[in-house]
């Protein structure tokens, strides 16, 4: 019989290239491309990932090694996911072994739970039942009406919730009542969702009448179901203003791509819309829903990735690394929320999800729904012009008008001598709905990491003067500008009107619950952030409490705005509203413009609602495009500003890191690779700026250094790309990661 060879990945080492070794003839029926193994390399055992399997190798079978074993405890990456992994290896410039970690479902071995646990051993009829009952043997009619139930019951909760001690155990095992074993048992983290709202299955949760289509829905909903019938896997943008019912469109389409026998994954950007979106998909697809965050436990995530692995499972909900769940028959791919920054991956390798979903459409056949009130332009400018395909819903759902939106300028404030964060009208209108009963919601997003200095009289912040961008405050009161490096000292008055007010800006949310508290002592304050929901589905109860009534006030930062829907709520406070216009990103007005309309979205969803933005900057385009909720008129403007500032979507940009535990390695480098980028004719159209430093310049004592690379054509980036990594070639202690737009 001939030889079969595998291409592996070497995990955990510095070589980033396959090597080629032979499948014994036990594991040829058991190896596929992604299949993690075991090998002989050097004299230690180290784990592998199949990325080809051939019949033909170029190297001397003298000098192969057989695999030795597939590794236990990990689920295989499938063929989509490791063509997926290959993809984000190239475009991102990280290793073989970087890229397929980071498309591995589970990364660790996972021992299965087992339990003691009570079964029935024989049947128990009402007859037995009475005649216990006349013995007064309660807790024993107790146990055996549960276990008539269910098909067995861990010991733990028959001690503590049935109230059945162990002694009582024993005697009726004794008598043949029952029997004591041990049983595996999954943990599915579905079920405290459900136990939180009473419900003890899933098949008690009804849809309601509220799902019913209007037109506008039903129209788009048609749109899909002829493109996917016609084979046409499309990408689309589902854009409707807040309370247009989005989220119904696209459980219809999830219904008739599960009708084909295909599952759908549905991402969205924080963990704490899990609870209310599980149960609108619960409502519709029962148990066949699955969950992934990082909350989960090493067993509950094993267990969730296990069921969609074996077709469990036909929607898939969860945040960013939900993308890499192995789904077998990957029909549609929503990304709900689609402009939220969340989406993007920090870390290496830095991708941003709506890429990484595209490709991974493409690759398993499957279409692209991206949904959003607020899409970034680059997204809406792609459907404008036809590259994908546009659906629109331009009226709310449940027929309640948008909120009515006010502007307060806080300049305005400070001069009638209210120093307080609250406006005099937001303080009027919170007493109000607490006479009423009615909720408000506060946002406050302070990013701590992103301080700028403005003016509280004039309303301007501090800019650089290369750049369109505001700099940033650094521990040493110097101003710098991320852009180009540029920085000066913290001024001591206004360059623009010559005032003595001003100063680092923004108040966090614990503040502004401290404040909130001390204003209006009477109602009952919650606060959401990061801070406050760290515990395990911490988020989930805080949403579920606010959502029946059991506080007057929610303050939080942008996951109470992204996609909650509380009927009681009328008023939303948005507080320091320059807080993301002035972080020094050129998308600052995207970001501005998404978050308070989505804030503002926030009310009046059952019933007439109210939003007030107070601001020190409220002629600024995004801030009255947001009032208006005018997309369109927002959009116009921002494209305006991209073009004359040649920011994605006019132009293409490519930010590279160079990283290096060598300073002076580092910085010859950089600079030697930027000067050939700069004398090379075919590049000449490219703007190059840097190397300059980062904002922080050494992270674990590795030294950073920054090139952003502008160009039209996308196609020049990757060359450029390309030609960066021939260059590091000859620096072995240097190494570069790639962020595009």
């Amino acid at each position: 019989m001939k030889n079969l060879f595998a291409d592996i990945i070497v995990a955990n080492t510095n070589v980033d290239r396959p090597f080629t070794y032979l499948i014994p003839m036990n594991l040829r029926d058991k190896v596929t491309p992604g299949c993690p193994v075991l090998i002989e390399f050097g004299k230690l055992t180290k784990k592998g990932y199949i990325i080809d399997i051939k019949e033909e190798s170029d190297v001397d079978i003298s000098k192969l090694k057989y695999i030795k074993d597939i590794e236990n405890g990990e689920l295989s990456t499938d063929e989509n996911l490791l063509r997926l992994a290959i993809w984000i290896k190239h475009r991102y410039g990280v290793t073989f072994d970087k890229a397929i970690s980071t498309v591995m479902p589970v990364k660790s071995n996972v021992e299965e739970k087992t339990t003691n646990e009570i079964f029935l051993n024989q049947d128990i009829g009402e007859d037995i039942l009475k005649e216990l009952t006349k013995k007064r043997k309660v807790a024993w009619v107790r146990l055996l009406k549960e276990l008539k139930k269910t098909e067995s019951l861990p010991q733990s909760y028959v001690n503590k919730e049935l109230k059945v001690n162990s002694a009582t155990i024993k005697r009726m095992a004794e008598e043949g009542y029952i029997k004591v074993g041990n049983k595996q048992r999954k943990s599915n983290p579905l079920l405290p969702i459900l136990k939180s709202l009473g419900v003890e299955d899933f098949n008690e949760i009804q849809a309601t009448n509220e799902y019913i289509l209007n037109e506008e829905q039903k129209l788009a909903v048609d749109i899909f179901k002829k493109d996917f019938d016609s084979g046409n896997k499309n990408t689309y943008l589902l854009h409707g203003i807040t309370g247009s019912g989005k989220t119904l469109v696209f459980i219809n389409m999830i219904k008739y791509v599960i009708s084909k026998g295909l599952q759908a994954i549905v991402l969205i950007p924080e963990i704490s819309l899990t609870y209310q979106t599980v149960l609108r998909m619960a409502e519709h697809f029962k148990d066949r829903v699955a969950i992934i965050n990082s909350k989960l436990s090493k067993n509950e995530r094993f267990y969730q990735f296990d069921r969609i692995k074996n077709g469990d499972a036909d929607v898939i909900i969860g945040p960013r690394s939900a993308i890499f769940a192995p789904v077998k028959r990957l029909g549609l791919i929503v990304i709900d929320e689609e402009h939220d920054s969340a989406y993007k991956n920090e870390n290496v390798p830095t991708f941003n999800v709506r890429d990484v979903a595209g490709k991974l459409a493409n690759i398993a056949g499957a279409s692209l729904l991206l949904a959003s009130a607020t899409p970034t332009p680059e997204t809406y400018n792609r459907a404008v012009t036809g590259e994908i395909k546009l659906l629109e819903l331009k009226e709310r759902a449940k027929n309640t008008s948008l909120p009515k939106v006010s502007i307060v300028d806080m300049r305005d404030e400070l001069k009638m001598g209210n120093r307080s964060i609250f406006s005099n009208k937001l303080k009027t209108l919170i007493e109000d709905r607490l006479r009423k009963h009615e909720q408000v919601m506060l946002f406050m997003n302070r990013r701590g990491y992103s301080s700028f200095v403005s003016c509280r009289s004039c309303g301007e912040a501090i800019k650089c003067k290369h750049c369109d961008v505001t700099m940033t405050l650094h521990n040493n009161n110097k101003l710098v500008c991320h852009y180009c490096g540029y920085s000066i000292d913290l001024p001591k008055v206004c360059p623009s009107c010559g005032s003595r007010y001003i100063a680092n800006f923004g108040t966090g949310t614990q503040k502004l619950e401290a404040m909130t508290r001390e204003v209006f002592p009477s109602a009952k304050v919650l606060r959401m952030d990061t801070d406050s929901v760290s515990k395990k589905n911490s988020a989930n109860d805080m949403i579920r409490d606010f959502a029946r009534g059991d506080a007057d006030i929610l303050i939080g930062t942008q996951m109470i705005v992204k996609g909650h829907d509380f009927d009681n709520v009328t008023l939303v406070g948005i507080m320091a509203a320059d807080t993301s216009l002035y972080v020094s990103n050129y998308n600052s007005a995207q970001r501005t413009f998404e978050l308070l309309t989505q804030a503002a979205g926030r009310a009046g969803r059952a019933k007439s609602g109210e939003a007030v933005i107070q601001t020190y900057k409220p002629e600024n385009y995004a801030i009255v495009a947001a009032a208006a909720q005018d997309y369109k008129k927002y959009f116009e403007n921002e494209i305006a500003y991209r073009k004359l500032g040649g920011y994605p979507p006019v132009c293409h940009m490519l930010t590279v890191m160079f990283s290096s535990i060598r300073e002076e390695e580092l910085n010859k480098c950089a600079t030697a690779i930027v000067n050939t980028l700069k004398s090379d004719n075919i590049f000449k159209n490219s703007v190059i700026i840097g190397p300059t430093d980062p904002s922080v310049v050494k992270v674990k004592d590795y030294y950073r250094k920054l090139v952003y690379i502008k160009n039209a054509n996308y196609d020049i980036l990757l060359d450029i790309q390309k030609k960066i990594e021939e260059g590091l070639g000859s620096y072995r202690n240097v190494g570069a990661v790639y962020d595009f737009n």
